[in-house]
């Protein structure tokens, strides 16, 4: 074996993933540096809910486990840096960081990116009205603030997230007015016969399921909202079916919560230039890695949720097995030491993974959504482009996503097309008879989100600023 290397290890990303990443990794002897935009660790699963929360929502695996988390964590010797955030990244992993003290940069000899996932949006006819959020925001209004987006809500899009936003708005006492999901019911049966490899989900959806039952809600699968209006006391909604489009459901309610899955954040790996694929049962790009989360440079790793839709419980061991995976890298362990101490994450991963990939369709079911939007619906919210300008643009010859962004300004926004590329790319795929990876990606741009002007410019007044000699007369 090799001489160790224990040169210093960077994490993004104070989620489950990361965190035990950068716990595993500083058991391991290595100085590691944890980066959160968060004030405390936990990412979106395990956020710390706020004192009222505490007392309002009922307890859940989410508050014990987060718990857990950051005592773990505040135990350990890692260097954490909360409400710091990522805007740039150089070719040599250089980090460019703004926190409480301002900008700086941190250089990474090592990057572990475990900066999870971006919630999917895909638009209809009034979504931008402020009475609708997305289904990630909802859930994280609930159960990390004990508010309700609305006393009566419609609960709209695709993947798991869909009924447990329905339940916890039941927890909280609010009215759930409707579910109206993408994806087929007898998917939804066979993932059930599948939950018996994983009791913990198992348990956690029967218990939803009979509630939902319980309060007569309706659900419409292969659904979606398709027209949203704002009226004096909230919302008008249209519920079309995918299948039948001349059936139609109208609900009046306070709010909707609205989201189509999940997918990984790919603006750091995409702009350190590693290889992304498409995943086709998910819809997503992401980044190529191998069991360990190694990529294609040799000094970056990706894991959790950022290499992959998985879920919660494989994202930990994700975390754990990239930490291993660094330690027989750099030395510091033997090949039988890594194998012995992967050897249980490892089966287990496998067997939460198969569970995991059959809900990805489920998550991924609303694509053929955007192709069906009315000329006059907003995609890209930050730059108002309407489906119709894009159809124009494709129609006039652009090729691929980055031509259509150049052509139209969708995706040049402050979200960079978060909010915005899942549906440009079905509409650019379908018109011109591509693939989704034909059709290509927005290319990462830095800063990754707007930076405050004091930020960049710092505390000055004008007697700080050199001004030249004044010519003689």
């Amino acid at each position: 074996m090799s001489s160790p290397d224990f040169s210093p290890v960077t994490v993004v990303g104070g989620g489950i993933a990361g965190a035990t990443s950068a716990i595993a990794l500083s058991r391991h002897g290595f100085p590691v540096t944890l980066i959160d935009e968060q004030p405390v660790a936990g990412g979106q699963i395990f956020r710390a809910p706020s004192p009222y929360a505490r007392k309002i929502v009922p307890p859940n695996h989410e508050f014990s486990g987060g718990d857990t988390l950051r005592q773990k964590l505040a135990a350990s010797n890692v260097d954490v840096r909360f409400s710091t955030r990522v805007w740039g990244l150089s070719p040599t992993l250089m980090l460019d960081l703004l926190g409480p003290d301002g900008i700086n940069q941190l250089p990474a000899a090592t990057l572990v990116v475990a900066n999870g996932a971006t919630e999917r949006f895909l638009p209809f006819q009034g979504w931008t009205t402020p009475r609708i959020i997305g289904l990630a925001g909802a859930s994280i209004l609930m159960r990390n603030g004990g508010t309700l987006p609305g006393q009566s809500v419609v609960v709209a899009g695709s993947g798991p997230l869909l009924f447990s936003v329905a339940n916890q708005v039941l927890e909280l006492g609010g009215r759930v007015v409707a579910i109206v999901d993408a994806g087929h019911r007898s998917d939804w049966l066979r993932l059930g016969a599948m939950l018996s490899l994983d009791p913990a989900r198992l348990t956690q959806a029967t218990s939803w399921m009979l509630r939902l039952k319980k309060g007569g809600i309706p659900i419409h699968h292969r659904a979606h909202i398709s027209e949203a209006q704002e009226t004096e006391t909230g919302l008008r909604l249209t519920v079309t079916e995918m299948d039948h489009p001349e059936r139609r459901h109208v609900y009046a309610t306070e709010a909707a919560a609205c989201g189509y899955g999940l997918k990984p954040s790919t603006l750091i790996t995409r702009t350190a230039g590693v290889q992304h694929r498409h995943d086709p049962v998910g819809g997503y790009l992401e980044p190529v890695t191998d069991g360990a989360g190694r990529t294609s440079r040799p000094d970056l790793y990706v894991t959790g949720d950022a290499a992959g839709i998985r879920g919660m419980a494989v994202a930990r061991l994700r975390g754990l097995i990239t930490a291993h995976a660094i330690a027989h890298d750099r030395g510091v362990i033997s090949r039988d030491t890594y194998e012995a101490l992967t050897r249980v994450p490892l089966r287990q991963r496998r067997r939460l993974e198969a569970v995991s990939r059959r809900m990805l369709p489920l998550m991924n079911a609303g694509s053929a959504i955007p192709a069906h939007l009315q000329d006059e619906t907003i995609v890209c919210r930050c730059e108002r482009v309407k489906a119709a300008t894009l159809r124009s643009a494709i129609q006039a010859g652009a090729e691929d996503l980055n031509q259509l962004k150049a052509w139209t300004r969708c995706g040049m926004g402050p979200c960079q097309g978060r909010m915005c590329e899942d549906s440009a790319r079905s509409l650019l795929a379908v018109a011109c008879g591509k693939t989704p990876e034909e059709a290509g990606s927005f290319t990462a741009r830095m800063p990754f989100f707007p930076l405050p002007l004091t930020a960049v410019t710092g505390d000055f007044t004008y007697s700080d600023i050199p001004l030249p000699k004044a010519a003689p007369l």
